[in-house]
C-alpha cells in the first residue's frame, strides 16, 4: 500500500469537518514547501559579461601579464 493510499484510508474514516481540516493542512504544507525552496540560480553562461573577451582579438592572459608587469615596474 502506498503512502497516498494509507492517507486516503485514514481520511475516509474521518467526519467531513475533519477531512476539511486535513485538506487545509495539506494546502498549508504545500505553501510552506513552495516558500522554503531556494531560488534557482541562473547560469553565468547566459550573462552578457561572460565571454566578453571572446569578440575582441586580444589574448586575455597576455593582456593580464602586461598589466601586471606594468604594476610591478611602478616606482
Amino acid at each position: 500500500m502506498t503512502l497516498v493510499e494509507q492517507i486516503q484510508k485514514y481520511v475516509k474514516k474521518l467526519p467531513p469537518e475533519k477531512q476539511s481540516e486535513v485538506l487545509n493542512f495539506a494546502a498549508f504544507l504545500q505553501k510552506q514547501v513552495a516558500v522554503s525552496r531556494p531560488a534557482r540560480r541562473r547560469s553565468l553562461h547566459n550573462h552578457p559579461a561572460f565571454g566578453s573577451w571572446r569578440e575582441r582579438k586580444i589574448d586575455a592572459l597576455a593582456y593580464e601579464q602586461t598589466l601586471r608587469s606594468e604594476w610591478d615596474s611602478r616606482p
